[in-house]
């Protein structure tokens, strides 16, 4: 799911409610979070990420984020963002590698 813009409070609702969905419908067994498109973190946008991969993680399904820029990183270190659990990696394209590696293990 790709996240293009600012994150507010009512958007990252729906973003949650969009990504359950889909998991669910799909019987999805990795959600990839694309934030490339995510000028800059606050609280507001860490809270709204780890509400999303906790979510998904309910569902049985493997949070992977992508795209992270470096003012992003800075920003989610300084908050003290706990992100483990989540796979984290540089882009989109990894992070599809990552889940079709990870799906034939299955």
């Amino acid at each position: 799911m790709p996240i293009v813009g600012t994150l507010d409070g009512a958007r990252a609702d729906q973003v949650i409610e969009v990504l359950l969905a889909g998991c669910a419908a799909r019987k999805a067994r990795h959600a990839i979070l694309d934030v490339t498109g995510v000028p800059h973190a606050d609280t507001a946008v860490a809270a709204a990420l780890l509400r999303a991969a906790a979510a998904v993680r309910l569902l049985g399904v493997e949070p992977i984020l992508t795209g992270i820029r470096p003012e992003v990183a800075r920003t989610l270190v300084g908050l003290d963002v706990d992100l483990r659990g989540v796979v984290t990696l540089p882009t989109l394209q990894e992070g599809i590698a990552h889940a079709t590696r990870n799906a034939t293990r299955r």
